[in-house]
């Protein structure tokens, strides 16, 4: 289907794209004072085809969230960005081993994690691990995000199974208007969610063939709201509820901060190179106050050599993530017979994630009471070394003509997970400091190296379009153990390799001007991460209670997807209705108990997972400056485990959620207002019949923005207005009753719920 937030975009409001100087507001202006017929503009794609192209016009499904829509909702975060894409989810996690608000990874179709690729101006993004996130993006910074619904992995890399998130930074074209050779734009903006309050400011110039963009923001937030929370833990209970309440997130102090520079320089016009430097910066502190001035009840229920008690005087946690980004781009227009054009691209992104736990302990009931200063330094970083050419060729032959896309695409991505624990005991004076414990990780060289052609074939007067396309994927996968990598016996680190092809096949018909079908088959496989083949624990006893044993045999998962639609477009709306059906063989599950061991622990491989679902998205101007929108996502799903087992249902499939939109411009005020309502389904099926079962709920918010010049625009957002409590029907893990009291204790049920009515205000000024 198309994106909600397409859904959500009125035609003049696709602008981001297309005029992208002139707000809706003022586009409604014009037309009343040209025309009484609305001005149709295309959404455009620049990922989905490695090429511009009308959404519409795409044999698969997309979502374009421009930049209008991004400042009008106020987006915080990528949460906040698909809270209208029905059928993409990003979850958050609060747990008392995260206690970071961190967010996980794009959900696409139902599956997530490191299954959807997601890439900033086309360089990757650091994969998760079991104890890290993918949050490493601030949507200040971009023009527009394109989500592309299953997998594209001709173009974009085999991996990109379940979809691919592709962040578009902006440029200096996208401030300068042309009237003069400088703007400046600033943005302000407050969240009651987290007390979140933004600053940013961008300014480009332009000087003969040179064009400069550069951009700096700052974000400070605290804890979360979580207002619907209940503190006596709800159907759970909250066994620390003495201690620290069910309902509230620790103490927590974050400051981001995000920057872009870009130099353009243009020597003719047939060629544009293009400097880009990104960095960004998140650094969050937690005062974990549950164990903390009471005797740790954790240890309570501790196997017989815990034979000691300690208090924490104090807990604090702290994250930093940085992701950094340094890029050359060249396009070249060659004009030639057999060749259009010319595009490369190199770049280099350190990314890393780094987090300190510092604990005062005091073991009071010992025979020789002492207090400790405990600091547990963990850091995982992915360093990306990445090259991409693209070629393009036109040519009739025949009746038909061929739009050729190929290239090469690789990367050499270098992983490292270290650390370090530093005791002092704090009655002798005396450090001690030793190699990090817990998940031994080795340093692992990944290199990808790929050749991809793609043929864009129209035929029958252009009324069909196909689209054939290969990739062919080689992986190497290399590990070296440092010195503190310690091997399990029998589980010796390996090099493995992999080369597959990869298959795509789209179509388009056009039944007449305003109706088209289409469909797609596509292909994907993933290598397994470095953490699932390779990361172990041996530490167990005294510092961990479970041992984590590595899988150098896990299969790459590979998926087939199909997809089939129908579209119109007319003069005042369009609608787009899908159905898909992904089959994925060898899936990986991550962490699963080792059948016959009660404290072991490793990643497998399930027999299949079969995911297929509708989706719809569509709008229409009712009347003048009136826009009706509606979207819609239903999934359902099964696995088997292996041959032998029975189908049991597939918890990621999330149930229908709709969501509808009304959306009213005001030109003689200046104003564009709009209501929306999200409708989920309650969940029914779980793999596990004990399995926590979110009920289904309706959402409504409310938006304004009101530009009393046009130089000035001042948003307003209530979101939930009736405060409705509820839980994300996108939620899984969780049972109906927690397995211990610990469980209970360190991962609340109640932190899940979904934040109560939020408000929302920003402004957006431009010199």
């Amino acid at each position: 289907m198309l994106s909600a937030s397409m859904v959500l975009c009125v035609a003049s409001q696709t602008h981001a794209q297309t005029a992208p100087k002139t707000n809706a507001v003022q586009q409604s202006q014009n037309t009343e004072d040209e025309s009484s017929e609305p001005i149709k503009l295309k959404t455009i794609t620049l990922s989905a085809e490695r090429a511009a192209k009308n959404v519409l016009d795409v044999p698969m499904s997309i979502s374009v969230i421009d930049r209008d829509t991004l400042d009008r909702h106020q987006v915080r975060d990528i949460q906040d960005m698909v809270r209208y894409e029905p059928g993409v989810s990003v979850d958050r996690q609060t747990s008392l081993t995260n206690p970071f608000g961190q967010l996980n990874s794009f959900n696409i179709r139902g599956v997530g994690g490191n299954r959807v690729q997601i890439l900033v101006d086309g360089a990757r993004v650091q994969e998760r691990t079991t104890d890290g996130s993918r949050d490493f993006v601030d949507p200040f910074n971009m023009k527009s995000v394109e989500i592309t619904r299953g997998p594209n992995s001709v173009l974009w890399g085999a991996d990109a199974l379940g979809g691919v998130v592709f962040f578009r930074t902006l440029d200096a074209d996208d401030l300068l208007d042309g009237t003069k050779p400088w703007a400046v734009e600033t943005k302000f903006s407050y969240d009651s969610f987290d007390k979140s309050f933004r600053k940013q400011i961008t300014g480009a110039a332009e000087a003969g063939d040179f064009k400069i963009l550069g951009s700096f923001g700052h974000m400070s937030s605290s804890e979360p709201d979580m207002r619907k929370a209940r503190a006596d833990g709800g159907i759970w209970g909250c066994p620390r509820e003495a201690i620290w309440p069910c309902n509230k997130a620790f103490p927590m102090d974050t400051d981001a901060y995000n920057g872009l520079m870009k130099l353009q320089w243009n020597p003719s016009a047939d060629h544009e190179f293009k400097l880009t430097g990104e960095w960004f910066e998140r650094n969050t502190d937690v005062d974990q106050k549950y164990d903390s001035g009471a005797a740790n009840p954790l240890y309570a229920s501790m196997p017989a050599y815990y034979s000691f008690y300690y208090e924490n005087e104090s807990w604090d946690r702290s994250l930093k993530m940085q992701r950094a980004r340094f890029a050359l781009d060249h396009r070249w227009t060659v004009g030639a017979s057999w060749l259009d054009e010319v595009k490369w691209n190199i770049s280099y992104s350190p990314q890393k994630r780094d987090t300190t736990s510092t604990q005062i302990r005091n073991y009071s009931l010992l025979a020789t009471p002492r207090r400790e200063k405990r600091i547990q330094i963990r850091n995982y970083s992915e360093d990306f070394l990445q090259a991409d050419v693209q070629l393009t060729s036109s040519f009739d032959l025949g009746q038909t003509s061929h739009k050729f896309i190929y290239g090469f695409a690789g990367d050499i991505t270098k992983s490292n997970y270290d650390g370090e624990n530093i005791t002092t005991n704090l009655n002798t004076g005396i450090t001690t400091v030793t190699p990090r414990q817990g998940f031994n990780f080795p340093k692992v060289d990944t290199i990808r190296a790929d050749f991809y052609v793609q043929d864009e074939i129209k035929l029958l007067d252009e009324r069909l379009t196909l689209t054939p396309g290969l990739r062919l994927a080689t992986y190497s996968i290399d590990p070296t153990k440092d010195d503190g990598y310690v091997s399990l016996d029998g589980f010796e680190p390996e090099k493995l390799d992999e080369t597959r092809l990869i298959k795509r096949l789209g179509a388009i018909y056009k039944l007449d001007d305003t109706y088209s079908v289409f469909a797609s088959y596509g292909e994907g496989f993933k290598m397994p991460t470095a953490q699932q083949l390779f990361v172990s624990s041996t530490s167990i006893g005294a510092t961990s209670m479970v041992e984590v044993i590595p899988n150098p045999n896990l299969k790459p998962e590979f998926v087939r997807s199909y997809e089939a639609g129908l579209r119109g477009e007319f003069n005042r709306g369009y609608f787009s209705a899908s159905a898909f059906y992904s089959d994925y063989k060898d899936f990986i599950r991550g962490l699963q108990r080792v059948p016959g061991e009660a404290d072991k622990y490793t990643s497998d491989n399930v027999e299949s997972v079969k995911v297929w679902g509708i989706e719809f998205g569509g709008e229409y101007e009712v009347y003048n400056n009136i826009f009706a929108n509606a979207a819609l996502s239903y999934m359902r799903g099964d696995q088997r485990v292996d041959a032998g087992s029975e189908k049991t249902p597939f918890d990621g499939a999330v149930p229908l959620t709709t969501v509808l939109g009304l959306r009213y411009i005001i030109p003689d005020w200046n104003l564009e207002t709009e209501f929306v309502g999200t409708f989920a389904s309650g969940v029914k099926r779980r793999a596990d019949e004990d399995a926590f079962k979110p009920s289904s709920y309706a959402v409504f918010d409310a938006y304004a923005k009101w530009s009393p010049t046009k130089h000035i625009d001042v948003n307003f957002g209530v979101e939930n207005i009736f405060d409705k409590r509820y839980f994300p029907n996108t939620l899984t893990g969780y049972a109906n009753t927690p397995e211990t009291s610990s469980v209970a204790n360190v991962n609340p049920l109640e932190m899940q719920v979904a934040p109560g009515r939020t408000f929302k205000v920003g402004a957006t000024m431009r010199f």
